[in-house]
């Protein structure tokens, strides 16, 4: 066969100013094949990802990339002026983040914080008993309803937290974060960690970009943004231009999904606390009630993706490469800095910090608004803050104006 086509098929990333063969290493990656084949195409910079995705396993990354074959990243076309000063400039946001994420490092907003976590669980814990205790010693139909909605809240504050369990930042070791979100989020939600981990890091890793961003492939689901859409009039159009009046079935559609894809992870990858937890969730939908499970799990399942959604699904979409910082700033915006609002959206409102530095524990994003705002203006960039009435008629003014484009293509 010819070495040209042989060398076609090496897979290399971008890591500090060299090319990294990930050819055999693709299948071994920890985190799934699909996030380290994003950074394997042309002009991918993996250099912050890497940075950003691994703080906690830095020594251990390096390890592996000294394993690797690589070879200097030099040019090796020639470039215009303007490409050269983007390249600059780009070495320049760098090495400032770069910078300023050593700062934040140094002063400790990056170290776990045990009594935080401890009252979030305790926290967290006191709803869900709290709901059990309505559901399971009462039999009156609008009692049981209200246990629904504590028992949601529990839901509701165990997701905020678990979601930090999959980006460790929660005891600061991996390993051990795993392990929890794996239990506490089988046990009480029935959802399996593994699935989650895998889906969300590839919505961090390219945020709104099109065929990356699994956010934006919520087909048959929901449309967020009209560039997204493949099949103008395919099978899925009708849904799409009634999106809104048919939320509530597509919520429960997305709920048999994440079952689905639960059940999937507990036979391929067979996690022993996994496997665990989600069988005593099972067992507490037989003691507990079937319907009173599902009305807490599609409660909770709805709020989540409302709040999720505020940050990001009303903002443009890409399919080019861009800068991590500029691609964070552009394509996430921020909800008000309020107590209230950072109880209620579990710090998810700082989502611009979060996603430039997913590992930071939520609570401490706050300390760094300042100066990720300075970074930002000294580049020219957008540092978006919304207010949460804001945030959310953008959101929902989104999904109607999407399906009247829908409409508009298809009539």
């Amino acid at each position: 066969m010819d070495s040209s086509k042989l060398e076609k098929k090496r897979l290399e990333i971008l890591y500090d100013g060299y090319y990294y063969d990930v050819t055999d290493f693709v299948r071994r990656h920890p985190g799934g094949r699909e996030i380290i084949g994003y950074f394997t195409h042309p002009n991918e910079d993996a250099t912050i990802a890497i940075q950003q995705f691994h703080a906690r396993a830095s020594d251990k990354v390096n390890g592996i990339m000294k394993a690797l074959k690589r070879r200097p990243a030099t040019e090796t076309k020639e470039i215009s002026s303007d490409e050269k000063k983007l390249l600059t400039r780009n070495q320049s946001l760098t090495e400032d983040f770069t910078k300023l994420y050593l700062e934040l490092k140094a002063e400790g907003l990056f170290e776990p914080s045990y009594s935080h976590v401890a009252y979030r669980l305790t926290e967290m814990l006191l709803f869900i008993l709290l709901g059990l205790y309505f559901l399971t010693q009462y039999s009156h139909f609008w009692i049981k309803v209200f246990g629904c909605l504590i028992f949601s809240t529990g839901q509701i504050r165990l997701t905020w937290i678990m979601h930090e369990g999959g980006h460790y930042s929660l005891t600061g070791n991996p390993k051990y974060d795993r392990k929890l979100q794996n239990f506490f989020w089988g046990i009480f939600f029935g959802w399996s960690g593994i699935f989650w981990r895998r889906r969300h890091n590839l919505h961090h890793a390219m945020t709104n970009r099109l065929k990356r961003d699994v956010d934006l492939e919520l087909a048959p689901g929901f449309l967020v943004n009209i560039d997204a859409l493949e099949d103008p009039k395919g099978k899925t159009a009708f849904i799409f231009r009634h999106q809104f009046l048919l939320s509530p079935i597509i919520s429960v559609g997305f709920a048999l999904y994440f079952s689905w894809e639960t059940a999937r992870c507990l036979i391929k990858y067979r996690v022993p606390e996994e496997i665990f937890a989600i069988g005593m969730y099972c067992l507490g939908i037989y003691y507990v009630g079937v319907w009173p499970c599902l009305t807490s799990y599609f409660l909770t399942l709805s709020f989540f993706y409302f709040q999720i959604g505020l940050s990001h699904s009303h903002l443009p979409v890409t399919n080019k490469p861009t800068h991590w910082v500029e691609h964070g700033l552009v394509h996430t915006v921020d909800v008000e800095h309020r107590p209230w609002c950072d109880w209620w959206m579990g710090y998810l409102n700082y989502q611009i910090e979060h996603h430039l530095f997913p590992t930071m524990p939520q609570f401490r994003n706050k300390l760094a608004v300042s100066r990720v705002r300075a970074l930002a203006q000294k580049y020219g960039l957008p540092y978006e803050v919304l207010s949460y009435k804001e945030a959310s008629i953008k959101m929902i003014k989104n999904v109607l104006d999407v399906s009247k484009q829908v409409k508009t293509i298809c009539s």
